[in-house]
């Protein structure tokens, strides 16, 4: 089978296994769930097949299974962690929805022993985890990684992996590269000052990257139709579901900027600024996506 999606616009994103690890411990009743437009929804049943098949567990995969069934869809996830390493943001993330999952099974007149017992193992294991990728990642050198990392992803913006999107998308594609991985890592558990000089740094790469798209100066502000026009390329609607699956936590009030680069399928949000320039877009995406 062709993953079109993972050999396409994902084949270099490494934020995709994380993300799709931790939306299958949210479940079918993740807030947001609700705003999913059926495009959306279309998407996330192909996305889940495709890793499906890319890691060979296919007959976890039935279709509607998976929300039916907390056990298997919670079992599913341990097993893709196990073998696709998602990262200490994911480890985390996954720890708290569990805790908050097993607070809410508690409450439910039908409670049994046997999901009690599947949630205290798996937090168990998630949590330790997570612990174990924390000292790991404090003994290898926080900041170290962090410029290795982001060295890397602007490397990969440069070289025109991330073309397929608008201007803007391609921003945004490599902040999200960046916070579930290394760099992500030390924006969290370095010091404050520390994670203040790394997203200073990255607000600046992140502006002049854009204003080089544009062939202008970080300062020179733009119409936004500009930033946000995703170019005609073959499977042009695969790069756009895929973005809109990446920035689906957005929201409209409180995430303007990523709300409207990310959810095309909407109209932009009211605190997108119809002239913008590269500097206001990527120090906007920053505090949206870093703040989170």
């Amino acid at each position: 089978m062709k993953n079109r999606l993972l050999e396409g616009p994902g084949r270099t994103l490494e934020c995709i296994h994380p993300k799709f690890i931790v939306d299958l411990v949210q479940g079918a009743d993740a807030p947001r769930q609700s705003q999913i437009v059926p495009q959306q929804q279309l998407f996330r049943e192909r996305l889940t097949q495709e890793v499906m098949a890319q890691t060979q567990l296919r007959p976890w995969a039935m279709s509607g299974v998976l929300n039916e069934n907390d056990s298997l869809r919670l079992g599913l996830a341990e097993k893709l962690a196990s073998m696709l390493d998602p990262g200490h943001l994911a480890l985390t993330r996954i720890t708290q929805r569990l805790v908050s999952l097993q607070q809410a099974e508690q409450r439910r007149p039908a409670n049994t022993p046997g999901n009690q017992q599947q949630y205290d193992e798996l937090i168990e294991h998630f949590s330790q985890r997570a612990n174990w990728k924390e000292k790991a990642l404090g003994q290898r050198g926080l900041t170290v990684q962090a410029g290795n990392h982001s060295e890397q992803i602007f490397t990969r913006w440069r070289a025109g992996n991330y073309n397929g999107w608008s201007m803007a998308g391609r921003c945004y594609v490599a902040l999200e590269e960046l916070r579930w991985g290394a760099f992500g890592d030390a924006c969290r558990l370095a010091s404050s000052e520390v994670a203040s000089m790394l997203k200073d740094n990255l607000r600046a790469m992140a502006s002049d990257f854009l204003a080089q798209g544009i062939n202008a100066a970080p300062a020179t502000r733009h119409f936004y139709h500009q930033w946000l026009t995703t170019p005609a390329t073959p499977g042009l609607m695969d790069y756009k579901d895929l973005l809109g699956w990446l920035g689906d936590w957005c929201d409209a009030d409180r995430h303007p900027i990523c709300w409207s680069v990310t959810q095309s399928w909407q109209t932009v949000a009211l605190g997108m600024p119809r002239l913008c320039s590269a500097s206001r877009l990527a120090t906007a995406m920053v505090d949206e996506i870093f703040g989170e």
